[in-house]
């Protein structure tokens, strides 16, 4: 499985004009573009496990001194969990703001198609590698492999919840009194009594971190 459900894609003209150091004002435009989750490890930013915000894909200490990037240009935002940009915060392989990876190490913009040759979603939700540079990412670039727990509980949470906007949806194809409906009823009160304990597993987690 690809680690993200859709490919992210950047829109060519957002909503907004921001200038200086206002890259924030480009969320809102992010959020949906990215589809509500983490560029990098998938997360859906509905469960309340951390903070989204706004990355710069190369990073802020690269083009600030050359000045070819724009401290709020779209092309190079990315929408991100706390954790994955924490953790990528300073690891820019080079001294070039136009090679994001060299020797396997370094980065893949998450909005190519080149992100998913390298890392790929377990049957269990984990994230793991396909080839060195993904090894990198996976155990030094976003530590998802010392993050797996969480990782795969947040993968799980958004699978249920997925497939419980999925069955309300089709209930409301049947008359309430009937048969189809009543089973979707009961598989959907399975699926909300996993989510109840994943998300309190989760909460617990976060709370001893």
């Amino acid at each position: 499985m690809k680690v993200r459900d859709n490919l992210p894609q950047r829109r060519t003209n957002p909503t907004k004009t921001p200038t200086g150091s206002n890259w924030s004002q480009h969320k809102p435009d992010l959020r949906v573009d990215f589809h509500k989750h983490c560029a990098y490890c998938g997360s859906y930013d509905g469960f309340s496990h951390t903070y989204f915000e706004v990355d710069h894909f190369v990073p802020k200490s690269l083009f600030t001194k050359t000045g070819n990037i724009s401290l709020c240009q779209y092309s190079n935002l990315v929408y991100s969990c706390k954790f994955c940009n924490n953790i990528k915060l300073s690891k820019w392989p080079s001294n070039d703001e136009t090679v994001p990876n060299i020797n396997n190490m370094g980065f893949v913009d998450p909005c190519t198609t080149d992100y998913d040759t390298h890392l790929y979603r377990t049957k269990n939700g984990s994230i793991s590698w396909v080839t060195d540079l993904g090894k990198w990412m996976v155990e030094v670039g976003f530590k998802f492999d010392e993050r797996d727990y969480a990782v795969k509980l947040l993968w799980e949470l958004n699978q249920l919840r997925k497939a419980i906007e999925i069955l309300t949806l089709e209930a409301k194809k049947y008359h309430p009194n009937s048969e189809n409906y009543n089973n979707i009823l009961n598989k959907s009160r399975e699926y909300s009594e996993q989510y109840f304990l994943y998300r309190n597993e989760l909460d617990e987690y976060y709370k001893i971190m």
